[in-house]
């Protein structure tokens, strides 16, 4: 694992997922409200690999309840890559979809990238 320099700029995107998923409607009746109803935040860093996969399985099966909204986190090295942009929205729509029908939690997805160039020594 690597530190990381505070002197370097990380940017970041949040995917747009396709309606694959209903809207859930805000609470109509004010005891609907508050901590009981709004679930909790849960991040899983993701890749293209099986053993993300599989954390995500692990997590949507025995984590995940009702009202929560599990934040995938996929780091990437450029955001310009529309190859690797596209093949993870794919990826991402596949696991929103998943997480619905499994646990019905709502799901978000964050690409990060690092735009600082390293000097080469030569």
């Amino acid at each position: 694992m690597e530190t990381v320099m505070e002197d370097e700029e990380y940017n970041w995107s949040e995917v747009k997922l396709h309606s694959l998923i209903p809207v859930v409607p805000e609470p109509e009746l004010d005891r609907e409200t508050g901590e009981r109803r709004r679930g909790r935040d849960i991040v899983i860093a993701i890749d293209h690999g099986p053993n993300s996969k599989h954390a995500f399985d692990w997590a949507v099966t025995h984590l995940c309840r009702l009202a929560d909204t599990l934040h995938l986190v996929h780091a990437v090295s450029s955001l310009k890559n529309e190859i690797v942009y596209e093949a993870t929205q794919g990826l991402i729509e596949k696991l929103a979809v998943e997480a619905f029908s499994v646990a019905m939690v709502s799901l978000s997805m964050w690409l990060y990238s690092n735009y600082v160039q390293m000097a080469n020594d030569f």
